[in-house]
């Protein structure tokens, strides 16, 4: 996928001046402050820019792939740990209903970059935006949250689950495709279990998760590189998949699907091999054959991550 046209220009415009050398260097820093789990990205302003350029596509990438399980949203959307508002922007892409974002975000800077970026998008740069760490907020009553990319840098996520949960009616969580996002996810998925919450996706069931041990369940998404982007990352692909885990959760039961594919299918000659985190609360293999006609048609066009 791309970035909507509106915030491919913006970034453009942000950036324009910036030496790719400068750029390159500072995405070199920014992937060793994500390694060792620092929060201050956006106090640098080379780091900010590296990120509008390397990072921010690829999070927008798994945010609007991992929002396309909601079918419908409108109304008043919370941004929590909003950064420059890369999630605000994946859902204002996604749902032309929503007419109100409140963006909470503890950094100055992170806010002025954002509002910058939001400067040409007619909802978005109408959106209220609050300076204040998350550990302190006051979470306003809205008709959904979302918390991207936030998560692992708290030391309370518990709390701060409770109190979305009690002021919004469908939350919405993404976090790094690693097995740390993960643990974070699983965590959280039990406590809104805990709090009668009906999980919307990706999950098919509301038994313990059954991925255990090493593994971890996560995602992926792709998303087209510019000549920037390519740059200052060394690449030499066209594209960036950046993997994702989440977990999206609503006070209103959703449809019922019988699995999710959590691995790659393999689709050989005559038959599909998935394996699916099932609604009876198990990771099953399943072998659709050129026999069954219409399940056949659907696992040959079905690809990681869908229900099935």
């Amino acid at each position: 996928m791309q970035l909507p046209f509106e915030l491919q220009s913006a970034i453009d415009e942000i950036v324009e001046k910036t030496n790719p050398t400068v750029l390159k260097r500072a995405r070199e820093g920014l992937t060793q402050d994500y390694r060792s789990g620092g929060t201050s990205l956006f106090n640098d302003e080379a780091k900010r820019l590296a990120y509008l350029s390397a990072r921010m596509p690829a999070t927008f990438a798994a945010v609007h792939k991992a929002l396309q399980n909601i079918p419908f949203l409108s109304g008043h959307v919370l941004d929590l740990g909003a950064g420059p508002g890369t999630a605000s922007w994946a859902i204002a892409d996604l749902f032309p209903l929503v007419n109100q974002f409140t963006l909470i975000e503890k950094s100055s800077d992170a806010i002025s970059l954002g509002q910058a970026l939001a400067k040409n998008h007619p909802l978005l740069q109408q959106a209220k935006w609050t300076q204040q760490s998350l550990g302190t907020a006051q979470i306003p009553c809205a008709d959904a949250a979302i918390l991207s990319y936030v998560l692992n840098e708290l030391s309370d996520s518990a709390t701060l689950i409770e109190q979305c949960w009690q002021a919004v009616p469908l939350l919405i969580i993404v976090e790094p495709g690693t097995p740390k996002g993960f643990h974070l996810i699983r965590k959280v998925r039990q406590q809104l279990i805990d709090l009668k919450a009906h999980l919307i996706a990706p999950c098919p069931h509301a038994f313990a998760c059954p991925i255990q041990g090493g593994d971890w369940c996560h995602f992926s998404a792709r998303v087209e590189r510019t000549r920037l982007h390519r740059l200052i990352k060394e690449g030499s692909l066209g594209y960036e998949d950046e993997k994702f885990s989440y977990l999206i959760a609503s006070k209103i039961p959703g449809s019922q699907f019988s699995g999710r594919i959590i691995r790659h299918p393999l689709k050989n000659s005559g038959h599909v091999r998935l394996t699916l985190c099932s609604n009876s609360g198990k990771i099953e293999e399943k072998t659709v054959t050129r026999k069954s006609t219409e399940f056949y048609r659907k696992a040959r066009d079905a690809d990681w991550g869908d229900s099935f």
